[in-house]
């Protein structure tokens, strides 16, 4: 009867060990998420704080279910903590922003997924949505049909990239470029800028397409951005894939660098294709982000249905605050 008694227990308190092992993991990884500034790896451990700090939610629950109360309610505060950092981020916003009478006008962001099997969802949504300007990235040679599909109702377009190049970034917009900017187009670093303008306001709008974080060369690569981004004439708007979450080091420099902050509450937007379309905007990494400086006002942005690439689109509405001079109606195409 001893042996039988003991066998319950024994199994208990291997099932204790591991969580507490799992949570001592997660929490270092965690917190070492925090100091991602000094040691690229901790960045990349920083993008997937969310996730860890769900993981330390659940294995402190389930260790106070077994009697480790002391440990399940240190990792439940730990991932409690990491979660109120990522918040702001991850979930929508309760109320949206509202224009006093204020033009507004919308950009799509895509990462269209250079090789994705559906491309004809992606022209779907933008016949949908109608949206003043596009951002693209991954716009090679294999979407340059549909791209052209697109020329009537948004002629104004510039392209980053070698044609043939999967990495390839477009900008298409409905409203006219300002005469005299030619743009700035960096392949290499995957970067992209046009200044267009909004009922004669101009805004700089540009695309960035970051690598992925260490061990890939991400750090390297917003190092020798820094100085183009620190040049773009405000009010700016940059929206791509930054292959980082807003809450990264990498991002945060990014964004400081360029002058302008990290719009929250896009959510995730990505995961690997076929997790898309169910699973990303839910445990999905929210890479795909949009930054703005002064004198551009938010006004809300939405995730939109999964188009064939492993990335969700995502809608952003914002406002210009007006310059007194009105864009003359042939800079605009119709919708």
């Amino acid at each position: 009867m001893a042996a039988v008694t003991e066998q319950p227990a024994a199994r208990g308190r291997i099932l204790r060990t591991l969580l507490l092992a799992l949570s001592l993991v997660a929490a270092l990884a965690l917190t070492a998420g925090f100091f991602g500034d000094v040691v690229p790896f901790f960045d990349s451990l920083a993008h997937f704080r969310a996730h860890l700090a769900v993981l330390l939610l659940v294995t402190g629950m389930l260790l106070m279910a077994t009697r480790a109360m002391a440990a399940g309610l240190a990792a439940g505060m730990i991932g409690g903590l990491g979660l109120i950092t990522v918040a702001p981020f991850v979930f929508p916003a309760s109320v949206p922003a509202r224009a006093d009478e204020t033009a507004t006008y919308t950009l799509l962001q895509m990462n269209l997924r250079w090789n994705a099997a559906n491309r004809e969802a992606a022209l779907r949504l933008v016949g949908r949505v109608q949206p003043d300007v596009i951002t693209l990235e991954e716009a090679g040679e294999e979407w340059r049909p549909l791209l052209a599909a697109l020329e009537a109702r948004y002629p104004y377009r510039f392209d980053c990239g070698e044609p043939s190049s999967f990495g390839k970034l477009v900008l298409l917009s409905r409203r006219g470029f300002v005469p005299g900017d030619s743009g700035t187009c960096n392949a290499y670093d995957g970067f992209l800028s046009r200044t267009i303008s909004f009922n004669g306001n101009p805004v700089t709008l540009a695309i960035q397409h970051l690598r992925w974080p260490w061990p890939g060369r991400q750090w390297q690569q917003i190092d020798r951005l820094g100085s183009t981004v620190r040049e773009l004439t405000a009010p700016t708007l940059i929206a791509g894939d930054f292959n980082a979450t807003p809450w990264s080091a990498a991002l945060r420099r990014y964004a400081a660098s360029a002058g302008t902050s990290i719009v929250p509450h896009v959510g995730p937007t990505w995961l690997p294709w076929p997790l898309t379309p169910w699973l990303a905007p839910y445990a999905g990494l929210p890479i795909d982000n949009v930054l703005v400086s002064e004198g551009i006002d938010i006004l809300g942005v939405e995730r939109q249905d999964a188009t064939g690439s492993d990335h969700l689109p995502v809608l952003v509405t914002f406002a210009v605050p007006p310059a007194g001079t009105v864009e003359p109606a042939v800079d605009t195409a119709a919708r």
